[in-house]
This record gives C-alpha cells, structure tokens and sequence, in this order.
C-alpha cells in the first residue's frame, strides 16, 4: 500500500495525526507493508488495523491481549 492509502485509512479509523506521522515520516520506501504499519500502531498502544490484509485467521492470543491495547474510540 501507497504512503498516502495508509495514512487515510489511519485518519479514516481515527489514529491521532501526530501517531500517523511518527509512523509514516519512520518509513522511507514508497509503499509501505500492512505489517510494518501494524507493528508501529501497535508499539504506539493501537490495536492492529490493517491485519486483514495479511493473516485470515485472528490469533487468539491476540484476541486475549486486546483488552490492554489502546482502542481507536478511546481517544
């Protein structure tokens, strides 16, 4: 995915700007994978968003850990 696609599905699903930025401005390359952006949302306290494009099956040690990671809606 494009710099640009990331940066508005992050916007779209409500991650503070300064967190995209932080994250887009550590990435150099022209496309950018959906791992890379969920590993840099996830060390920033987010859940995963952009999973579904990489792993069909949800892991359900994820699924337990869930409960401790930041929640788009509680910003």
């Amino acid at each position: 995915m494009t710099k640009d696609e990331a940066i508005l599905e992050m916007r779209f699903c409500g991650v503070n700007e300064n967190d995209i930025n932080i994250i887009i401005n550590g990435f150099k390359q022209k496309n950018i994978s959906p791992q890379y952006l969920d590993n840099e949302l996830e060390k920033l306290g987010y859940e995963r968003l952009f999973h579904f494009e990489y792993d069909d099956d949800i892991d359900e040690s994820y699924q337990s850990l869930s409960h401790s990671k930041k929640h788009i809606s509680d910003d």
